[in-house]
């Protein structure tokens, strides 16, 4: 193995840790892969069997520090889970079939100066468990569209 290889674990403790601490201190979080076809996104962000990429990853350890916050005041959490995927400068919801024609738009709050996609479909999730089933869901959904649309390079946000 190359002493230049990342494996799931440095990945996670190099980008998740720090992106799941901002997210306990309250800032919106997103993950976001960006390369030529076959440089490892897919790899990197969901992984294959046991090696869980950085977005299961930091969303199972995201779930076992919400249950460790049980104690006298425990703090109240609401985790939403949404699947976008860019391809040819559109971006697409990977958790609802249909999109619109030339993709969902993309919007910037001025005042915040955060960038959304409004019509991006939103799932409340309670476990672990659930983003599981949710990403299974997305994934397929990419499948299907990358080979409707003969794909040949697939980007992914969650």
């Amino acid at each position: 193995v190359s002493p230049d290889y990342a494996d799931q674990t440095r990945v996670f403790d190099d980008l998740g840790r720090g992106v799941l601490e901002n997210a306990f201190k309250g800032y919106n979080c997103s993950l976001f892969a960006y390369g030529q076809t076959g440089s490892g996104k897919s790899y990197s962000m969901v992984g294959y069997g046991a090696n869980k990429g950085i977005v299961p990853t930091t969303c199972d350890e995201l779930f076992k520090a919400m249950n460790s916050n049980k104690g006298n005041h425990p703090m109240k959490y609401e985790v939403t889970f949404s699947m976008l995927e860019i391809y040819n400068e559109q971006v697409r919801d990977l958790l609802t079939r249909t999109n619109p024609k030339g993709g969902l738009p993309v919007r910037q709050n001025p005042k915040l100066g955060l960038f959304y996609v409004p019509d991006v479909k939103k799932v409340a999730v309670g476990s672990y468990v659930e983003i599981e089933k949710r990403i299974e869901e997305g994934t397929m959904n990419r499948t299907v569209a990358s080979t409707n649309m003969n794909a040949t390079e697939i980007g992914r946000a969650v």
